[in-house]
């Protein structure tokens, strides 16, 4: 039981940054946040860069801090900030150029930024 408050513990974290990000944007600059999907790429590639920090400093399985932390950052506040549902339906709602465009950026730019995150914090690639 305590696992999953911690799950859900974090998936409140993450997903209110998630909104945040959302509305932070519209808010600055609101033709901008229009015309692509920059809050969801934005959230994926913060998601992506953290569970590379995530990874490296907390261990894979769990072992160099526990593995409650790891469902409270890693799963919860990362698996909840990300959004693979969202991406799709947005991808789907934009004109064939700037879906591509959005499916090259996310999958290279979310890979690059998980990579880096695990580099940084002294983790290497499986």
């Amino acid at each position: 039981m305590k696992q999953l408050a911690l799950v859900c513990l974090g998936g409140a974290l993450g997903s209110s940054l998630r909104y945040g990000i959302a509305i932070g944007l519209e808010r600055l600059a609101p033709k901008f946040a229009l015309a692509f999907p920059w809050a969801t790429l934005a959230a994926n590639f913060i998601g992506c860069f953290a569970i590379g920090l995530g990874v490296g400093f907390l261990g894979r399985d769990g072992v160099k801090w526990g593995s409650e932390l790891q469902l409270l950052l890693l799963v919860g506040v990362c698996g909840s900030l990300t959004t693979f549902s969202t991406f799709a339906n947005q991808t789907l709602e934009l004109a064939p150029g700037k879906a591509l465009m959005n499916i090259g950026a996310s999958v290279a730019g979310g890979l690059f930024l998980a990579w880096l995150g695990l580099t940084l914090a002294g983790g290497r690639p499986a």
